[in-house]
């Protein structure tokens, strides 16, 4: 299959027979012409190559392409920004990030906030043309080294559990004391989080937590929830032991 959408001038077509078009943002421009190249050996439809977002967001008033190209160094924060900005312009538009480099964590992080494909800079040539297809079709595409990555490991009920009260802005001192644990414990059940979740901080993993889809898929939601309702009842249960 990747080797007859990768065939030099074969247009590629989507499911009502209309050449895909695709827009590439990138800021070096030996990139944007290596992108635009491999795109169009391979029978996509390049609608604009823009160096910036504002430039590419106004090339494409007219027509709206299929997907974006966003051509970055890794997939972090500034890119996953313009992929954002791109698409509360563009709507419904696929979004592929194309990078040097990326961790697994980076990337499960990148699929998580919407970005539909991933693909490495010394694999445009062999495979971009190939995942622009499969991203506009509904499906994900990774770099197939970094499957397992992609793919979180389970938190334990520990790790939601100091997750859930961090969220609420408890040190862990005092979560320490709401759960009986060492402050130690609760030092290493965050840290362990934090690696699972791919974040560093207690802000990135609170934007995590306080995005109710994303809780709910890691089974924090819950007991966010509960934890939230034994705090409101518990002035009540102290009142009933003082009578």
């Amino acid at each position: 299959m990747m080797a007859a959408l990768a065939t030099p001038f074969a247009e590629v077509t989507d499911a009502t027979g209309q050449q895909l078009l695709v827009a590439v943002c990138a800021e070096e421009r030996s990139h944007r012409d290596q992108v635009c190249a491999a795109l169009a050996a391979g029978g996509h439809a390049v609608l604009a190559r823009n160096a910036t977002v504002e430039d590419l967001l106004a090339a494409c008033t007219d027509r709206a392409p299929r997907c974006v190209v966003v051509v970055a160094d890794r997939p972090d924060r500034s890119a996953l920004g313009v992929v954002r900005l791109i698409r509360s312009k563009l709507e419904r538009v696929a979004a592929v990030i194309v990078c040097r480099s990326a961790r697994g964590t980076e990337v499960r992080r990148a699929l998580e906030l919407g970005v539909d494909g991933v693909v490495l800079n010394d694999d445009v040539e062999d495979v971009l043309v190939a995942v622009v297809a499969v991203v506009c079709a509904g499906q994900v595409s990774v770099p197939g080294g970094q499957r397992g990555d992609v793919t979180m490991r389970a938190l334990t009920t520990r790790e939601k559990q100091t997750l859930a009260l961090s969220s609420r802005g408890l040190t862990n001192a005092q979560i320490a004391a709401k759960l009986f644990l060492a402050e130690s414990t609760v030092k290493s059940h965050l840290s362990s989080a934090f690696g699972k979740l791919g974040v560093s901080s207690r802000y990135e993993a609170a934007t995590v937590i306080l995005d109710p889809e994303r809780a709910n898929g890691l089974g924090i939601g819950e007991i966010r929830s509960e934890s939230e309702c034994a705090s409101n009842h518990r002035p009540h249960f102290k009142s009933i032991t003082n009578l």
